[in-house]
């Protein structure tokens, strides 16, 4: 039985908060917002790779080509307009009205499969809670992808570790060390893991096709997944909160994370500086 739940856009915002912090996944299709983000994403992607296959360019490009097309596709999708409305668009629709919902940008998520042409911004993610980094429990991550996955080739989830402790960096992990770090080129986690990946048979991989997105609480663990076949990965993830959940107490138990300040900076309201 797939752990995965299909909801129509419209349905009221707390009853879908509610579900999300309880460990439902979450998934809305159909809707022509979300179809205009994966679009728009695609075309940025194809024209700074040269090519409508860029799943395949790092079997093309050399290493440092590559990284440059990862940095520049990057901040193209970061700073689209297009993309921001239509995902303004996609958040309204499902409930969450732009005005009093918190966000960062929607980011490119690139995973090569070649580990010579990865970089701090394109390589596989260990095992983590998102939570365990924002301190933020009504938190809400958004996934979205862009090509066709496989489950060699994907996020996975386990939904079975939603409310069990699993050790893990975050009370030793610093965002301002972090930040610190990366401004001095020297190493420093780009946010807190588990100590020990939990087994990979255990987890579900998320094989959405392209146009389909995925909702899921910040508590959730989840990792990449990356395999030798050649193959770059290409999805979109944010997250969000919603005033009203703030407001209500809502969100997800932390089980395991370090207490910490929530990083409120992380976030600014969606709706800021439009006309919607």
């Amino acid at each position: 039985m797939t752990p995965f739940e299909t909801w129509k856009p419209g349905t009221p915002p707390a009853a879908l908060s509610e579900a999300l912090f309880g460990g439902a996944l979450v998934v809305f299709e159909g809707q022509a917002s979300i179809s205009a983000v994966a679009n728009r994403a695609r075309d940025l992607v194809e024209a700074v790779f040269g090519t409508d296959a860029p799943e395949r360019a790092e079997s093309v490009l050399d290493a440092e080509t590559f990284r440059n097309a990862v940095r520049t596709a990057r901040r193209a999708v970061a700073a689209d307009k297009t993309i921001a409305d239509a995902w303004r668009h996609t958040l309204s629709e499902i409930g969450y009205a732009p005005e009093t919902t918190f966000g960062d940008r929607l980011r490119l998520r690139i995973v090569p499969s070649n580990k010579t042409v990865r970089s701090a911004n394109a390589t596989p993610l260990d095992a983590h809670r998102d939570n365990w980094g924002s301190g933020i429990a009504a938190q809400i991550n958004w996934w979205l992808p862009l090509y066709p996955l496989s489950a060699s080739r994907t996020m996975l989830l386990w939904p079975a570790l939603f409310e069990q402790e699993v050790a893990n960096t975050s009370a030793e992990w610093d965002f301002e060390a972090m930040r610190a770090a990366h401004r001095a080129g020297t190493p420093y986690p780009r946010l807190p893991v588990a100590v020990q990946s939990p087994d990979e048979t255990d987890a579900v991989p998320v094989l959405l096709q392209p146009g389909k997105l995925l909702a899921f609480s910040a508590a959730h663990l989840h990792a990449s997944r990356a395999d030798a076949s050649g193959t770059t990965r290409f999805s979109l993830d944010t997250r969000t909160y919603w005033q009203a959940d703030i407001d209500g107490d809502r969100g997800a138990v932390n089980t395991d994370g370090a207490s910490r300040p929530p990083q409120w900076s992380w976030f600014e309201c969606i709706g800021a500086g439009t006309d919607d």
